[in-house]
């Protein structure tokens, strides 16, 4: 049954467009996509959605999230990133794994984001994908994306990013590229305790989709967050504990065919210092 389960799975991926992604991304991919848009709901995996985020990175901080797609194990989602501020912009290190030993997605990437002024931020991310199928063999290539933050009020901001700048060809033997990604977003801080956040994102070769997102921050410790995204029938839903500076975030996607993907959140973040 498992088997089959699986098998089932695969053929759902196999029958999206070669350069449709959504149902494989991982929810930490939305879960903090809105943060991006938002001084106070921000935090390091934000650098996944837009790479500007990494402009406002005060502190140095790490994190690791884990998700079973569909209560599979094959189907494993892994993502990790470093952020560290600098006087000359911010950096990161990011690392996203997908799949099993038949058949797996990688991805390495290195980030850069600085304020220019202190009204807008822009950055951006460097990555190496690569794709191996057990008996067929390893493909990989070099791509980029760029990113930019506007703060339009105290309260509003909003961004535009474009991955897959370059698109390169996935090894000598495959004619497959990888789509170019924009996405364009808007967040509202009501105030320190509640944040709004849409976004529009549009694959090449594919209908435009949004996600829309809440956060709430009843006292400093504790947070919720949930979303929705249109383009694969798909929710999200998670909440968070601040314990001095280690968060731990549950989560649970949620998608209408193939069910439920939980996950967990570690992220630490250095404290401030007295000169802060």
């Amino acid at each position: 049954m498992k088997n089959a389960n699986l098998i089932m799975v695969l053929l759902c991926y196999a029958t999206l467009p070669s350069n449709a992604q959504n149902a494989r991304q991982p929810v930490v991919t939305w879960y903090a996509s809105s943060g991006a848009y938002s001084k106070d709901f921000s935090d390091a995996f934000t650098v996944y959605t837009n790479p500007a985020s990494l402009a406002g990175t005060d502190h140095f901080s790490a994190g690791v999230y884990g998700e079973q797609r569909f209560m599979l194990t094959e189907t494993g989602n892994y993502a990790a990133v470093i952020a560290i501020p600098s006087a000359s912009g911010n950096f990161a290190l990011t690392a996203e794994y997908f799949g099993y030993k038949a058949y797996n997605e990688t991805t390495l990437g290195i980030g850069y984001g600085r304020k220019i002024g202190e009204q807008v931020y822009i950055g951006a991310r460097f990555n190496y994908y690569s794709v191996l199928i057990q008996s067929y063999g390893k493909a990989s290539t070099l791509n980029a994306e760029a990113g930019s933050l506007f703060q339009l009020t105290p309260q509003l901001w909003s961004g535009f990013s474009v991955a897959n700048l370059f698109p390169g060809r996935l090894g000598k033997q495959t004619g497959e590229k990888l789509a170019r990604v924009y996405k364009a977003g808007i967040g509202y801080t009501l105030s320190q305790l509640c944040f709004f956040g849409a976004t529009v994102i549009k694959e090449e070769n594919s209908v435009p989709s949004a996600h829309f997102s809440i956060q709430y921050r009843p006292i400093r410790q504790l947070f919720a967050r949930a979303g929705i995204l249109t383009g694969n029938h798909s929710w999200y839903a998670g909440l968070g504990y601040l314990w001095k500076n280690l968060r731990m975030d549950i989560t649970a996607s949620f998608h209408d065919r193939l069910g439920m993907s939980p996950g967990l959140l570690l992220l630490y973040e250095a404290p401030q210092t007295e000169t802060e």
